[in-house]
């Protein structure tokens, strides 16, 4: 179920959830009364939310969609700076939360893990509210990280430089100092000095 008062944003979701999942139900409303009317009637694997619908706060709307099915996925949708809305709507229970700059390929990744029962949180939610992240997740951090990223997180924990790293893959160094930078993003880790800390910590290196 895509929730959005703007038929434009509306529409633009549905056709990229039509594209990347061509045999799912899906259905739209355009207001807070449409939505509950679709909530009531039919049973839903995810709602994606626009948590800004006229009238109806985010915080709100989410404590309906709770009372009418109660164990719904919901994956809000904002133009809210992260900063300023998604720790409360976060703590309030909704499973995911992209701002509407995020590319497609990250609302496809944000279905696929809130229908499957998963936590999502998109790049700047992530960077934005590390602390809401901890809270939610109960996997390592180390979880999120690409193949290659893992690698790279192993050869700098192992006392490795990006030069040396780079002509085992046969990589730039520039591409090694890339993945560094993802690696020291998604673990929320300012150094490689906090990088070795961590590997050991999590048995990544012994």
């Amino acid at each position: 179920l895509v929730v959005d008062d703007h038929e434009f944003t509306r529409e633009g979701v549905v056709h990229i959830l039509n594209d990347n999942f061509p045999i799912a139900k899906l259905a739209r409303a355009g207001n807070y009364e449409q939505a509950m009317e679709q909530l009531q009637n039919n049973k839903w694997d995810i709602v994606i939310l626009d948590i800004s619908l006229p009238g109806k706060g985010g915080l709100e709307i989410l404590q309906s969609i709770r009372s009418v099915q109660s164990k719904v996925p919901v994956l809000v949708l904002s133009m809210v700076p992260v900063s300023q809305y998604a720790r409360r709507i976060l703590q309030a229970g909704a499973s995911g939360y992209l701002t509407k700059s995020e590319p497609a390929e990250e609302l496809i990744k944000a279905v696929r893990a809130v229908s499957r029962g998963m936590k999502y949180f998109s790049p700047e939610v992530q960077q934005e509210l590390p602390d809401i992240i901890d809270e939610t997740i109960s996997k390592p951090k180390h979880h999120n990280l690409s193949d290659r990223e893992f690698e790279v997180l192993r050869g700098l924990a192992e006392g490795k430089s990006s030069k040396e790293i780079a002509a085992v893959y046969k990589v730039s160094v520039n591409t090694i100092n890339s993945y560094r930078k993802r690696v020291l993003s998604k673990l929320h880790a300012k150094t490689n000095i906090d990088l070795v800390k961590y590997a050991y910590k999590h048995k990544i290196v012994e």
